[in-house]
């Protein structure tokens, strides 16, 4: 389950996670590993308390059988926590609070302040000292506009973080976006970032670290001229053949993702291409890149795709959520392709993945039934008018409470009522909170098209094309009668229906 979905009591999480504690080090890590569960994309994600997940940047580490997700939390202007979020599935995240201590922050300039950047923070176990290093790209507003590298530690990867040195200049160059930290077969660790140099953005630029990764050893490969304006690089290696993935900078836009391969992390690097995308994509399905995950499972290794809407900061993006999520397969000729999949199983354990379908079969009827209520979507009244409302009531076969699919195309469904023969829409296009959903004759109108969103479990939510929210019970009444209307996403079961063939 992706939190779009169930959510688990916090005191069955606090309870579970004090027996972890005894069992384990690491102090999050179970002894089993978790099943397969669901990423749902476009759409807000929620942690197992409810709350909508913040983790801006991000940067995933696996521990054991426990992912770690460290981001930045944006969401209050003047303020940023570097947050923590584990889980042991890739799909349901228990928050575990902000993990760094600010109040260490040094340079030449000054302390910490929050109007500051900070981002991008990369998080990996280091042998020789036995503890967790953070590098993270910090600006003091005090000092230089642009970034270096800020490197904290912790005995525990859960935190909390502490300042260890600040590097203004690291392998002699500001620095734009920091982006991976990646350990090779020879074991050597290195990281990647787009350098101001010869301009600003002007290289893509791969260093390795100290054997304590607390400073920049040496710059291994500066990927220069003919690969400017790039940034959120990540680095992985498959086979005996090193990737390199990065953005476009655009701003707080999205951008196409760039793939470049070579054989030696000095040597020479392939040309920059846009990397393949299936079904084809000209922003990266509205994202910029953050990283490419490899998980290692029973069955093999899977990579993943993390994408970051960082248009959300400036005016909001064109579908819900902050993050993507998407599988990436590599072909006979070792070709990377990023599934842009809407919704998709994933099973970490295994180290393998799986559309997760709709199933929806166009020639059947259905009973449309929320989740809150137990009720059924009906017509008022059975009514068979243009601008009948839709309501819930307790389902007895009534001819107003039977509903078919049609596909639209594109991903979208219209949805009719059978005993009218008129099709779900919301009233007057409207893109407001709280706008009703009615009956109307068919039209062409994007207004009268449905998103069919899986959440887990057999549940869907219903997303209307024109405003992009989703529809639930008003005021998430279970009475009868109660009118059905629309709403920005939400984990509540409220916005979430069940469907059951009734032929």
């Amino acid at each position: 389950m992706l939190l779009t979905q169930g959510i688990l009591p916090k005191k069955l999480i606090t309870a579970m996670l004090a027996i972890a504690l005894v069992l384990t080090t690491l102090g999050f890590a179970p002894s089993a590993k978790a099943a397969s569960a669901d990423i749902v994309n476009n759409t807000n994600w929620y942690d197992t308390d409810g709350n909508q997940i913040w983790s801006q940047g991000g940067w995933v580490m696996q521990e054991g059988n426990t992912f770690y997700w460290y981001g930045v939390d944006y969401s209050v202007n003047g303020q940023k926590k570097v947050t923590l979020y584990t889980s042991t599935d890739m799909a349901t995240w228990d928050y575990q609070g902000n993990v760094v201590d600010f109040s260490g922050f040094t340079d030449a300039s000054g302390g910490y302040s929050g109007s500051d950047w900070l981002g991008r923070p990369v998080v990996a176990y280091n042998s020789v000292n036995n503890n967790y290093v953070m590098i993270i790209e910090w600006n003091n507003s005090v000092g230089t506009i642009r970034k270096g590298l800020t490197y904290l530690t912790s005995s525990s990867p859960a935190g909390p973080f502490v300042f260890n040195n600040n590097d203004p200049l690291p392998t002699g160059n500001t620095v734009g976006d920091l982006g991976s930290i990646f350990k090779d077969t020879n074991g050597k660790t290195y990281i990647s970032m787009t350098v101001d140099y010869p301009a600003i953005n002007g290289s893509l630029r791969i260093a390795e670290l100290a054997p304590d990764y607390l400073s920049v050893a040496s710059t291994v490969k500066t990927i220069g001229s003919s690969y400017p304006n790039k940034e959120a690089s990540t680095l992985i290696k498959v086979g005996s053949t090193y990737w390199m993935f990065a953005s476009a900078t655009n701003g707080w836009g999205s951008s196409q993702t760039y793939c470049m391969s070579a054989t030696s992390l000095s040597g020479t690097w392939s040309a920059q291409n846009v990397c393949a995308t299936n079904p084809a994509t000209t922003n990266s399905y509205d994202t910029q890149t953050d990283q490419i995950l490899p998980i290692q499972g029973t069955s093999g290794t899977m990579y993943v795709y993390l994408g970051d809407r960082w248009n959300n900061m400036s005016g909001g993006p064109s579908a819900a959520g902050r993050n993507n999520w998407h599988p990436v397969t590599f072909n006979s000729s070792g070709v990377p392709t990023i599934n842009g999949n809407t919704s998709w199983s994933i099973d970490a354990a295994a180290g393998t993945w799986g559309p997760l379908s709709v199933n929806i079969d166009v020639n059947k009827t259905y009973s449309i039934t929320n989740q809150k209520s137990g009720k059924a979507m009906s017509i008022s009244g059975n009514s068979t008018a243009d601008g009948a409302a839709a309501v819930q009531n307790p389902f007895s076969s009534a001819a107003g409470q039977v509903w078919k699919f049609y596909d639209a195309g594109g991903g979208y469904y219209k949805i009719q009522n059978v005993n009218s023969g008129k099709y779900l829409n919301i009233n007057g296009a409207s893109t407001a909170d709280n706008a009703p959903a009615i009956q109307y004759m068919a039209t062409t109108s994007i207004n009268q098209q449905w998103q069919v969103i899986p959440t887990g479990g057999g549940t869907f939510k219903l997303k209307n094309r024109n405003s992009g929210k989703v529809i639930g019970i008003n005021g998430e009444s279970t009475a009868d009668g109660a009118s059905v209307v629309q709403s920005p996403d939400s984990s509540s079961l409220n916005l979430r229906w069940s469907f059951t063939a009734l032929d």
